[in-house]
C-alpha cells in the first residue's frame, strides 16, 4: 500500500517551453543592388609645364582656362646668355671646319707622295695628325653648337599636346630654376570622374574594372560609361574614404573640367538577401541566423555570409537559400533544437 501510494504522489515532468519569434521567409532581391556616388569630372592628365633650364621669364603668353594646342608658345625666359653662347659655339665650329677644308688637301697630297718617297715619314705624319684634329675639332664643335641651340630652344616653354591651362605657379620677371613648375595644363585627351567611396563598398566587392554609368548631376540625360581604373590602398586620414579615378568613354563636351557627376553602380549579376539587423547573431565568432524547420518548428544555427552593414539591415550572400524561413527578432533567448512559434502567424505565412 505504501508503494501504490508513492507512485502517485510522482510529478509529472514539465512542459517544453515554446518560445515566441518573429520571423521572414528569404527572398531574394535585385530591386536595391544600384549603388550611387557623388564626384566631379577632372582631367585624365594633369602635367606641371617647366623650363628645362633656370633664368628669368621675360614673357607668358597664355592664361589660365585658356585652350593651348601642342607647339603653342606659353612662356620665355630671357635668352641673351644663350643667344651669345650659341654665337660663340658657331664660330668655333666654322673654324673648326675651315681647318679641316685645309687639312683635307694635305692629306691627300702627303697620301699620294708617300709611295714614291717624295715626302719625307715625318712630313706625311704630320699631315695626317693635322688632318685627324681637324676631324676631331669640327666633330666637338658642332656638338657644342647644337648643344647651344638646343639651350636656345629650351628658353621657351611649348606645350606638348593639347590641353586647358589650369593654373599659374609662377609670374613674368621671376627668376626660376630648372624644373620649377612654371604652369600647369590638363591635358585634352581623356576625362575621369573622381568619387570619394567608402569602406563599405570596398568591403563589398568594388574594384579596379568596375563599370560606372556616370551622368552630370545638372543634366542626368547627359550619362556616359566609365570603367574604375584607379582606387586608393589608404583611407584618407579627414574623411576616412578612398579616393575612386573612372576614366569615361568618349565624354560628351558637357562634361567640363569640375562639372559635378553622380556615378551609378549596377550589379544585376546576383540578387541579393536583405535581413533586419536585429536577425543577425553570431556562432564561433561568424555571422549567424537561427533557421526555423518548417515541420518541427525547431530552430538550428547556421553561419551566414555578409558582404554589407546598414542601420537597417544586412546583405547576406551566402548560407541562405530561397524559401527558408528566419528568425527575426528574439534571437538572443533561443538555443538549439528550441521549438517555437510564430507571432503573427497569418502575417507571415508565405
Amino acid at each position: 500500500m505504501a508503494t501504490f501510494l508513492t507512485g502517485c504522489h510522482k510529478k509529472a515532468p514539465p512542459p517544453e517551453e515554446i518560445r515566441p519569434v518573429r520571423s521572414m521567409v528569404i527572398r531574394p532581391t535585385t530591386a536595391s543592388n544600384d549603388e550611387f556616388l557623388t564626384g566631379q569630372i577632372t582631367a585624365h592628365r594633369t602635367v606641371n609645364l617647366s623650363f628645362r633650364l633656370a633664368g628669368k621669364i621675360v614673357e607668358r603668353t597664355t592664361q589660365v582656362g585658356e585652350t593651348v594646342h601642342a607647339g603653342q608658345l606659353l612662356a620665355r625666359l630671357d635668352d641673351a646668355v644663350a643667344r651669345q653662347a650659341l654665337r660663340a659655339a658657331t664660330g668655333d665650329a666654322l673654324a673648326a671646319r675651315a681647318s679641316l677644308a685645309q687639312a683635307t688637301p694635305l692629306q691627300k697630297r702627303a697620301t699620294a707622295l708617300l709611295p714614291d718617297n717624295a715626302i719625307s715619314r715625318n712630313d706625311y705624319d704630320e699631315a695626317i695628325l693635322r688632318y685627324r684634329t681637324s676631324q676631331d675639332a669640327v666633330q666637338s664643335t658642332e656638338a657644342r653648337e647644337r648643344i647651344a641651340r638646343e639651350e636656345l630652344d629650351h628658353t621657351r616653354l611649348v606645350a606638348n599636346t593639347d590641353g586647358v591651362i589650369t593654373e599659374r605657379m609662377a609670374e613674368v620677371g621671376e627668376v626660376v630654376a630648372a624644373g620649377q613648375p612654371v604652369l600647369r595644363m590638363a591635358e585634352a585627351a581623356g576625362r575621369d570622374a573622381v568619387f570619394d567611396v567608402s569602406g563599405e563598398l570596398l568591403r563589398a566587392g568594388l574594384e579596379t574594372g568596375t563599370i560606372l554609368t556616370v551622368c552630370l548631376d545638372a543634366n542626368r540625360h547627359v550619362c556616359v560609361d566609365g570603367t574604375l581604373y584607379e582606387l586608393a590602398p589608404d583611407a584618407d586620414p579627414l574623411t576616412r574614404t578612398y579616393r575612386a579615378k573612372v576614366l569615361l568613354r568618349n565624354p560628351p563636351a558637357a562634361m567640363t573640367l569640375g562639372a559635378v557627376a553622380v556615378g551609378r553602380i549596377s550589379d544585376s549579376s546576383r540578387p541579393d538577401i536583405h535581413l533586419p539587423a536585429a536577425a543577425l547573431t553570431a556562432q564561433d565568432g561568424k555571422p549567424a541566423v537561427w533557421i526555423i524547420a518548417p515541420d518541427t518548428m525547431r530552430v538550428t544555427l547556421r553561419q551566414v555570409g555578409v558582404t554589407r552593414y546598414s542601420a537597417d539591415d544586412v546583405t547576406i550572400t551566402s548560407g541562405l537559400n530561397t524559401g527558408e524561413r528566419v528568425v527575426t527578432a528574439g534571437v538572443q533567448a533561443l538555443h538549439p533544437n528550441q521549438k517555437i512559434s510564430l507571432l503573427d502567424d497569418a502575417d507571415v505565412r508565405p
